[in-house]
């Protein structure tokens, strides 16, 4: 098997003695399963997009990306549409992906998915041109995603700089009127703090904002945050970090294929944590062109919970055509 491992040389919170021992311990894990990886590193000016670009192009069976969310996301990037399997090490800070996924994070347990582990096709969302693995923020979100990455720098100044800024974010950001067409039908308005456009269950600091999020079958799951206050804002984060879904009533849901996002003033759009700009926004799905090694059990897994959404969507749908029209 042809094999590329793309490390980032940067990623996580270790030492480089750190990850010279962690490349060390991948090369020598793959090597046990024969597989010889030849390896390239992203770099500022390519974080591993056209590394994997040009592998897919070679003709490589596999391309493994070493390294945190973003890695992972500029990795995929360059493999949407190819027949280059996407292999997964995560090894950042966060690593929602493969959370979302089920891979585990240890180095050992990921090579032994990539060497054994079931070939899957997943989603990829698109907003404005731009790819995403996880979500899209319309809002409050995007215009807290600047501070919530300077927390994660290293050190306190920066930790407590960062808590400062996204505090007065918070505080002086005001709800939004938003006009909204799903799927190309109706619009409809609404006032809101935030729209969150799904393609992962995790995403932020390890926090599972859609549970029922899939990334496999060809929808994204929109949540649009109407009836929050600032205070019950903070409350419903500090709930999901601890498990606890007591606000979720106060958040709309709606699973789509395509959302159009227009805003009486425009506001931030994050695509992955990265600003992109402002809206309007045209954000869609395209369904099942990442091949991804992921855990057999996902798999099957995955298939109930499609089914079980599909059994439900046909009941909403029965359920629309029984309600009499005035």
């Amino acid at each position: 098997m042809k094999a590329v491992l793309i490390l980032n040389p940067t990623s996580g919170a270790a030492g480089q003695t750190m990850r010279d021992e962690q490349e060390e311990q991948i090369l020598t894990v793959l090597k046990d399963h024969a597989i010889e990886a030849e390896v390239m590193y992203t770099s500022p000016e390519d974080p591993g997009t056209a590394i994997a670009r040009e592998a897919a192009r070679q003709g490589i069976d596999i391309i493994i990306a070493a390294g945190g969310d973003g890695t992972i996301h500029a990795v995929a990037a360059g493999l949407i549409g190819s027949q280059s399997i996407l292999g997964i090490i995560p090894v950042g800070t966060m690593n929602n992906i493969a959370r979302s996924l089920h891979i585990p994070e240890e180095i050992a347990g990921a090579c032994e998915i990539i060497v054994s582990g079931q070939t899957h096709a997943l989603d990829v969302g698109q907003t404005n041109g731009h790819i995403f693995l996880e979500v899209t923020g319309i809002g409050l979100e995007a215009a807290l995603f600047p501070a919530a990455e300077e927390m994660k720098s290293p050190g306190l100044l920066s930790t407590l700089h960062g808590a400062m800024t996204g505090l007065i974010t918070l505080f002086t950001f005001r709800a939004t009127r938003f006009t909204i067409s799903f799927d190309g039908k109706r619009k409809k308005h609404v006032q809101a703090l935030q729209i969150s456009i799904c393609n992962s269950p995790y995403y932020g600091a390890r926090l599972q904002f859609a549970p029922d999020a899939l990334m496999d079958d060809g929808f994204l799951d929109v949540l649009i945050y109407r009836k929050f206050s600032k205070l019950k804002y903070i409350q419903h984060a500090i709930a999901i970090s601890q498990g606890k879904r007591s606000l979720q009533p106060r958040i709309s849901r709606r699973r789509v294929k395509s959302i159009h996002v227009t805003a009486d003033s425009p506001v931030e759009i994050h695509v992955d944590g990265e600003i992109k700009g402002n809206t309007p926004a045209e954000i869609t799905v395209q369904p099942e062109v990442l091949r991804v090694r992921v855990p057999a059990s996902i798999t099957e897994q995955q298939a109930k919970m499609k089914t079980h959404q599909q059994r439900f969507r046909k009941w909403q749908k029965q359920q629309r055509q029984l309600t009499p029209t005035h």
